[in-house]
């Protein structure tokens, strides 16, 4: 922009208090601005993912962890079913702590061998689901580690010590396992968090 304009937005930025001047002439943010600018980014991941976000639903989700939803924009964002699915056993096979699943669906048979290993290398497993899938699903085969039951679920997590993968829900009400996928602290805090808080609400089978 030319240098009139730069001074018009300079101008502007350090009448409403998210710039100022320092000693030496040079601007830069007030504490308003920074605190401003961190609290933009959930919102420049949502505009920097629409497509995604008007295909999919966030406010379902605890207010806190809807204020936080700038922590996805530190994972990826995998469309491949058939690759997200198979990540699913990586990551069960990289785990060495623990292993979090909550799910709508059961559809990862594949992964029992390697939970089945993980478990006996003294890797933990919790998993949360919904009350219709355990009315369907009653091979003790699929049913390791404690369960808790949700009456809904719509969303999928995926976490273990070293990562984390989040499905959020479709609108059109259909599985998707479009998910986000990453390794950053943030995002991790962030599943890590969000699955406590519905383990904390789930029902112990």
């Amino acid at each position: 922009m030319t240098v009139t304009e730069a001074s018009r937005h300079l101008q502007r930025l350090s009448d409403i208090q998210l710039i100022e001047k320092d000693a030496d002439g040079a601007f830069g943010p007030t504490s308003y601005g920074r605190a401003a600018v961190r609290l933009l980014s959930g919102l420049d991941f949502v505009s920097d993912n629409y497509d995604y976000f008007l295909e999919h639903e966030v406010l379902g989700l605890p207010d806190a962890f809807v204020d936080r939803i700038g922590a996805l924009s530190y994972a990826n964002l995998n469309t491949d079913i058939v690759r997200v699915l198979a990540y699913v056993n990586d990551m069960f096979q990289e785990a060495e702590e623990y292993m979090w699943v909550m799910s709508y669906s059961y559809s990862l048979p594949s992964a029992i061998p390697i939970v089945e290993e993980r478990l006996e290398k003294g890797v933990t497993l919790r998993t949360i689901v919904p009350k219709d899938l355990v009315q369907q699903t009653r091979d003790p085969k699929t049913m390791l580690g404690p369960w808790r039951v949700l009456p809904e679920l719509d969303l999928r997590l995926m976490i273990t010590d070293k990562e984390a993968m989040c499905s959020l829900p479709s609108l059109d009400g259909k599985p998707d396992y479009t998910s986000y996928i990453g390794k950053d602290q943030r995002f991790h805090s962030w599943c890590k968090d969000l699955y406590l808080y519905y383990w904390e609400q789930a029902e112990p089978m």
